[in-house]
């Protein structure tokens, strides 16, 4: 496992363990993060615009 799957895989963790809730589409943005599709930018870019955190 690379450095970017534990990270996924304990930030998924952390946050079900803390009681929220990892969206499918949030999922799917981190599993192509992992994979290397897309950069740390890209990947903050789509989660804040998920959100409403455009701005």
């Amino acid at each position: 496992m690379d450095s970017r799957e534990k990270l996924v895989q304990e930030s998924v963790h952390s946050i079900e363990m803390e009681g929220g809730h990892v969206s499918a589409q949030a999922r799917h943005d981190a599993q192509l993060y992992a994979a290397g599709a897309l950069d740390a930018d890209e990947f903050v870019r789509r989660t804040r615009h998920r959100y409403g955190l455009d701005a």
